[in-house]
Parts: C-alpha cells; sequence; structure tokens
C-alpha cells in the first residue's frame, strides 16, 4: 500500500512539473496587437531559427478605431524615411532568404506594397540598432531588431513586420 502511494506522489508531481513548464513558457502578450481589438482572420509566417528570424503577418479588421490607440500614431511625412528604412531592412532580408531558398514561405507570400502608404494610416516602430566602429574608423549603424506595425485604414489590415537578426 505504502509503494503504490510513494508511486502516485511522484506521478503528480511529474504532473506538476510539467504543468508548470509548459505555463511558464508561453509567450509573451502582444499588447500592440491586442490594443486594435479582435481580427477576424490573419496570415503569418515566419523564417530562421531561435533567435535569428524574421515575421511577416497581416491581421484582418471589420474595424479598427486608432484614434486614442495608446500605441499607435498616424503617418505624417517625417515618418516616411523611418518607415522606408525598416522596410529596406526587411525586404533586403527577404532578398536573402530568396536567394538562400526561393520556395521558403516568407517569400512567396510577401507582398507589402509600400504605396498604399499615406496620411491615413497609422504606425508603430519597435526597434534597437547597434553602433560598430570599424579599424578605419567608419561607424555604421545596424539593426538589432524591429518589430513595425502598419494598420492600413483603407482595407483596415494590419501589416506586422519582425526582424530579429
Amino acid at each position: 500500500m505504502m509503494e503504490i502511494l510513494k508511486n502516485i506522489i511522484k506521478i503528480s508531481l511529474s504532473i506538476l512539473t510539467v504543468a508548470i513548464l509548459f505555463v511558464s513558457c508561453k509567450a509573451p502578450e502582444d499588447k500592440v496587437l491586442n490594443s486594435l481589438g479582435e481580427y477576424k482572420e490573419y496570415v503569418y509566417y515566419s523564417e530562421g531559427e531561435f533567435q535569428d528570424y524574421t515575421d511577416y503577418g497581416k491581421y484582418y479588421y471589420d474595424s479598427a478605431d486608432l484614434a486614442d490607440n495608446a500605441y499607435f500614431t498616424e503617418v505624417e511625412n517625417y515618418d516616411l524615411s523611418e518607415i522606408n528604412e525598416h522596410l529596406d531592412d526587411f525586404e533586403a532580408w527577404i532578398e536573402t532568404y530568396r536567394e538562400g531558398d526561393p520556395s521558403c514561405e516568407i517569400v512567396v507570400n510577401y507582398d507589402f506594397d509600400r504605396e498604399i502608404i499615406d496620411r491615413e494610416d497609422y504606425i508603430h516602430i519597435n526597434s534597437e540598432k547597434f553602433t560598430t566602429t570599424w579599424d578605419d574608423g567608419m561607424v555604421t549603424n545596424t539593426f538589432a531588431s524591429y518589430e513595425i506595425y502598419f494598420f492600413d485604414t483603407q482595407t483596415q489590415v494590419l501589416y506586422f513586420f519582425h526582424n530579429n537578426i
């Protein structure tokens, strides 16, 4: 009887340990995405591995009111250079993946058109750069990681760009 009780306790502790590990490994909440409310549909593509990866997603909304959103701001003319700088980097990574495997999911499905960007749209950029000073004194700034949330008000689509390389 005592042996059965010990086995039950061991099994129970094992199950509890697995449950705690599962709960603690939960993905962090995306507060920016959640601030828009419920989307009706989405597509999401990712390429890379554990720490180095690139993501592209589109979230479709019936309607979303961004006027008082704490994360998003209206696109201004001065934002365009920052947006384009990030998109240039992102699309360079898409091209790198294309050279490695033209059939990979993110390459085949990347379809963002910069022509849709206008002053009625909203943007949120979270970006980190690192600076390198070379032996010859040349200084370069490179993106370490970034997340771009671009909301097109005409189509009610949120475009998500993420790079961590």
